[in-house]
């Protein structure tokens, strides 16, 4: 009778050993893409009250890494500029539907727990992308489908990514850490067009929200020029213009003010296909009558 029992015991144990090495082979097996980047980061000169002034800051190479899975539904970054990257904990982003009501949500982990979340919402009879609520990008009808097809119903991360590359809204900062390995998937296709949008933001000083709204314009090639974000009194607080488009290559001049407690005017270059990136930054800062001017610039940028 006792052999009998654990021979049986060990029968089983056998089975579930050979389903978790059959399991763990699949897992292994699923295709991961890694993208690895590096970045150079040069200062260039500091002013205060219109003064040049010896500059703190050092030039220096940032280094990241991504980890997409073949569903481009979950993606782990690490910068493991200062550590090897089996020692630097990642960010995990995971796109997923809720089952209650059937929107999308971006979850964000950090150190094992979600630091934060995002919910996407389609609406097929308006044309429009719905961010956290408050947020609506009304697209063209070619751009909805391809949106709807990409993002909800086959999770792709980038392509989210690319629609909120401007960084419009109160989204979490980390997104802003994917759009180095963004799809540029609306540069690419001259049939992809955001018509307008309405962004709601809140101050970081007050209880009070401000309303904006979007205008994008386009040649008549459907190029974009511009973006402009305007509050409903007429001021502006972000600004795109395209200075040249030569091939896949594009070169805005970009204007953000926040608040007026510091603002960015930025010369930023991308090739959509050669994954080039090029930033020329001066940051302003209203209280300390402070400019700092510097450039960053991918240096490499490898798929395995």
């Amino acid at each position: 009778m006792e052999r009998t029992i654990i021979h049986c015991i060990m029968k089983r144990l056998h089975i579930l050993s050979l389903f978790l090495l059959i399991f763990h082979s699949c897992f292994s097996q699923e295709k991961h893409e890694t993208i690895s980047i590096k970045e150079e980061y040069t200062p260039l000169k500091t002013y205060e009250n219109d003064k040049a002034v010896k500059n703190d800051h050092k030039k220096g190479v940032f280094s990241h890494v991504y980890k997409i899975n073949a569903g481009k539904d979950t993606i782990k970054y690490f910068n493991d500029t200062n550590a090897p990257i089996d020692q630097t904990i990642p960010i995990t982003f995971i796109l997923k539907k809720n089952k209650k009501d059937g929107h999308l949500s971006l979850l964000i982990n950090e150190e094992g727990k979600n630091s934060d979340s995002m919910i996407i919402k389609f609406t097929d009879q308006h044309q429009t992308v719905t961010i956290n609520q408050n947020d609506s990008y009304h697209l063209n009808p070619n751009y909805y489908s391809e949106l709807k097809s990409s993002i909800y119903t086959k999770k792709n991360i980038l392509d989210l990514t690319d629609l909120l590359d401007d960084n419009l809204g109160d989204y979490p900062y980390q997104l802003r850490y994917l759009n180095r390995i963004s799809s540029y998937k609306k540069y690419k296709n001259q049939d992809f067009k955001i018509i307008k949008a309405t962004v709601k933001t809140s101050r970081t000083q007050s209880d009070e929200q401000d309303t904006w709204n979007v205008i994008y314009k386009y040649d008549k090639s459907n190029i974009l020029q511009s973006v402009a974000k305007t509050s409903t009194d007429g001021e502006i607080s972000f600004e795109k213009k395209l200075l040249s488009k030569k091939n896949t290559e594009y070169k805005f001049k970009v204007h953000n003010n926040v608040e007026s407690r510091y603002e960015d005017n930025d010369e930023i270059t991308f090739d959509v296909n050669k994954n080039t990136y090029s930033r020329m930054q001066s940051h302003f800062q209203f209280g300390l009558v402070k400019e700092e001017t510097s450039q960053l610039k991918t240096i490499l940028f490898r798929k395995e």
